[in-house]
């Protein structure tokens, strides 16, 4: 359910609770041999209201007046609270690390981890806290965590957050090739000798040059070096998570697409690229459904860059600059900008011949 808690947050003082550093999670798991993780099941549930707290939490039904008796989705300091929660939890707990719902316990030795594990599914049951076992991944060597892959000593991106331009396909017509070098152009400040590389591509765009594209070995390798080029320093940097992230997002008539971004020195470096198919019932929806579609999706599938953080979220529809006033005229809309009422961010319009990075990737 998606109970709208505005007006109550706007009252509601922000628990400063300190969110987990990403970067020392990270450390602490990057050199681990053996590691297991574990996902939390029904999340903000398993956290009971105090008696005085719940009649805050009342909400409508057409049977009457509710009150919720756990911890509800999109009250303002429920994040803190749960935080909180699984810190003291898992106090004094050796070779464990939280994160929101996530637990990870790394190990140098097999026995020694199977201790750890024993260990943290007591303090667990303890509290009467339960698991997803079809989530849990137990002794591996590698796993996903906090969006990255990381063990034995190695941390890397988690590949799914630049697959959207590993997988670019090879442009068919003019219309495909200019998107592509939208995307690139708009990083071309990063990219050594792009005008050199490119200059084989735009040629193909002239007005004598047929509308289906015809590939020969030089075009393609200039394709593929662009493509690297996105994806490797110094254009992809590692976040630094004490400076905001920004989400450029777009949508197009059959697929959504997203750049995690931070503003260097030198400019804005992305983090990650995203983008998917819209399912058929979703290339019915309104053009400013799909382009909230975009931003909910988006900010959900990064949700271990933002969570408990100051962002900003960049789209080239206007009308979704009003996205925290939205009223109850379309039920989906609604339902979505409540979804995103835990987070902690401004919206921003930007033209769409400056956000063509994003653009480029929901017209793949």
């Amino acid at each position: 359910m998606c109970i709208d808690y505005r007006k109550l947050n706007e009252v509601t003082i922000s628990d400063a609770y300190p969110v987990p550093r990403i970067s020392d999670i990270l450390e602490k798991v990057g050199n681990a041999k053996y590691l297991s993780r574990f996902d939390l099941t029904e999340g903000y549930w398993q956290v009971p209201l105090s008696e005085d707290t719940r009649e805050k939490s009342a909400f409508v039904t057409p049977y009457g007046l509710y009150e919720f008796t756990v911890m509800p989705f999109g009250m303002k300091t429920s994040l803190a609270t749960f935080i909180r929660l699984m810190n003291s939890v898992l106090q004094n707990a050796d070779h464990v690390v939280a994160y929101f719902d996530d637990l990870v316990v790394y190990s140098d030795e097999w026995n020694t981890h199977l201790e750890d594990i024993e260990r943290v599914v007591i303090k667990l049951q303890e509290a009467s806290l339960t698991i997803r076992p079809s989530k849990c991944k137990l002794g591996s060597d590698r796993i996903e965590c906090v969006g990255h892959i990381v063990g034995n000593g190695t941390i890397q991106p988690d590949p799914n957050k630049v697959r959207a331009v590993e997988e670019f396909p090879l442009p068919i017509t003019k219309t495909n090739l200019k998107s592509f070098l939208g995307l690139t152009g708009y990083y071309r400040q990063y990219i050594g000798k792009y005008a050199e590389i490119s200059a084989v591509l735009t040629e193909m765009l002239k007005k004598n040059r047929p509308n289906k594209l015809q590939w020969d070995p030089k075009t393609t390798d200039a394709f593929r070096s662009l493509k690297q080029a996105l994806t490797t320093s110094p254009v992809l940097i590692t976040p630094d998570f004490q400076k905001p992230f920004t989400v450029q997002t777009d949508a197009s008539k059959f697929a959504i697409g997203a750049v995690l971004s931070q503003e260097m020195c030198d400019g804005d470096h992305p983090v990650a690229y995203l983008s998917r198919k819209l399912l058929p019932r979703e290339q019915n929806y309104s053009t400013i459904e799909k382009e909230l579609l975009a931003i909910v999706w988006a900010i959900g599938s990064l949700s271990y860059y933002l969570d408990g953080r100051k962002f900003f979220v960049e789209t080239d529809h206007n009308p979704l600059t009003w996205l925290h006033r939205m009223k109850d005229k379309n039920q989906r809309l609604l339902r979505w900008a409540l979804s995103l009422q835990i987070y902690d961010f401004d919206i921003r319009y930007k033209k769409g011949s400056k956000n063509q990075n994003a653009d480029s990737l929901s017209r793949v």
